[in-house]
């Protein structure tokens, strides 16, 4: 046999593969007996649990998994400390979980003593915190039900649209039934024949839903009260509060006959931002637009719902990340006037080497890097952002995207390889804190100034 021929062989045999692997047991088979799944709605802000808690503050998936996180660091420290405090430290053998935790803080403490020497003891239990904070909120996404378990709300339109969008198309939303697994395929190529009538063939657009518009939401608000987004809910609870509190200003009462006007003129604003502008023209009196709207909005498909999970991972909400990269920028300037006093400024404004350019004409260029020194220090908040949030939320949407494709048996694969993802990014996020630290206690003066305090002796011992 010719090497052709045997290459022929080969690649219908990909194909085959592809198709079997790829199409018909993704697509076909294991929706017919149950084990496909619908893709969730893939949100890049945190979805809203409870809205306007306190005055434009709304409570997200990502906090609570943030209080949990919290929690469980708490109950830890509170295990391991009286897990050391049981025995004398002669005779205390770590086990279990104390046994790695005392793992995590040695090779973090070895690698911080290594690049920070005596100033190990004031970055070390930041740094410290921040792996432990980051590993255990990327771990904690991946336990089954903590992003699927959840709200079943209507899937919203984009709030945010300009009002003269009468679409303004946003959430991917589902029947009220969900998918409906038990039908029947008709064979591979009924894949796409886009019948949606219901007539026993599996159609794919059923597993990746239909996004929702204004008359979607609010035709499903209406016939479902129970499942208003929180979103939704929360913008208008901010709506009347603003009413209110301008009512009150200028001196008048607010009662509960008042409340349900401002409620009733709200929901009407929203029903006639269904209409066009020339929809509009055609009738004359708010009334008649009204009804128009009303009408427009009955004739919609009201159910068209989906999930805003309790929990969320809490890094793939950008604030954390955000937050965090702030905390660790700020304190690195604190570490570095704290070693160097008032020299560490010339870090970025190198004095010095402005009034020496008579001896060391050079120095203009020492004067330059500092220039360039404040935007790198900038930078870092972006880098270590985005970095954090870009690899964890996008490990979120492979693994969605392959549960997708075959539940049952591709996301394996992916899932511990988001564990190992999830660790990584934790230990970049605190050697890199450790890093910008060693980095801020070095002087960056001349040589006729070091500070010689400011450098660790490069090993423990």
């Amino acid at each position: 046999m010719s090497a052709a021929s045997r290459g022929l062989i080969i690649f219908v045999g990909l194909v085959l593969f592809v198709a079997v692997l790829c199409v018909w047991l993704p697509f076909t088979f294991l929706p017919s007996i149950g084990a496909g799944v619908a893709l969730p709605v893939i949100s890049l802000p945190a979805e809203v649990l409870a809205g306007n808690i306190f005055p434009g503050f709304d409570f997200t998936n990502t906090m609570t998994s943030l209080l949990l996180v919290d929690a469980l660091l708490i109950l830890m420290a509170i295990v391991v400390g009286r897990a050391y405090r049981s025995a004398s430290p002669d005779r205390f053998v770590p086990r279990g979980l104390t046994n790695f935790i005392e793992l995590i803080g040695e090779f973090l403490y070895n690698q911080a003593y290594n690049l920070l020497g005596k100033r190990t003891r004031a970055v070390f239990p930041v740094a410290a915190s921040i792996f432990m904070l980051i590993l255990v909120g990327n771990w904690i996404k991946l336990v089954p039900g903590v992003e699927s378990v959840g709200l079943t709300v209507c899937a919203e339109y984009n709030v945010f649209a300009d009002e003269t969008d009468p679409l303004a198309p946003g959430q991917l939303g589902y029947g009220i039934s969900g998918l409906n697994a038990n039908k029947q395929p008709g064979g591979i190529l009924t894949l796409f024949n886009g019948d949606n009538d219901g007539d026993g063939v599996f159609n794919l657009s059923e597993r990746a839903g239909v996004k929702a518009v204004r008359a979607n939401t609010l035709h499903c608000e209406e016939e479902y009260p129970w499942a208003k987004p929180p979103l939704a809910q929360a913008l208008e609870d901010r709506a009347i509060a603003d009413k209110r509190a301008t009512y009150e200003a200028e001196g008048g009462k607010w009662d509960a006959e008042k409340e349900a006007k401002a409620r009733e003129e709200y929901h009407h604003k929203q029903m006639l931002k269904v209409l066009t502008a020339e929809e509009k023209a055609q009738f004359e009196t708010e009334e008649e637009k009204l009804e128009a709207a009303e009408k427009k909005i009955k004739a919609a498909e009201a159910e068209r719902f989906t999930l805003v999970p309790f929990f969320r991972g809490m890094t793939t909400d950008l604030n954390l990340p955000i937050a965090l990269a702030l905390i660790v920028v700020i304190l690195v300037q604190v570490w570095g006037i704290q070693a160097l006093g008032g020299a560490y400024f010339f870090k970025f404004i190198n004095l010095p080497a402005l009034g020496k350019l008579s001896k060391k004409p050079l120095g203009a260029i020492d004067f330059l890097v500092g220039l360039i020194e404040i935007i790198s220090e900038l930078s870092r908040i972006v880098s270590l952002t985005f970095r954090l949030f870009g690899a964890v939320f996008a490990g979120g949407v492979l693994l969605i995207v392959f549960s997708f494709l075959i539940a049952v048996f591709l996301p394996i694969p992916i899932y511990f390889l988001e564990l190992f993802v999830g660790g990584i990014q934790a230990y970049v996020f605190a050697i890199l804190t450790i890093i910008y630290a060693s980095q801020a206690v070095v002087h960056h003066g001349d040589d006729d100034h070091g500070h010689d305090e400011a450098h660790g002796n490069g090993a423990h011992h």
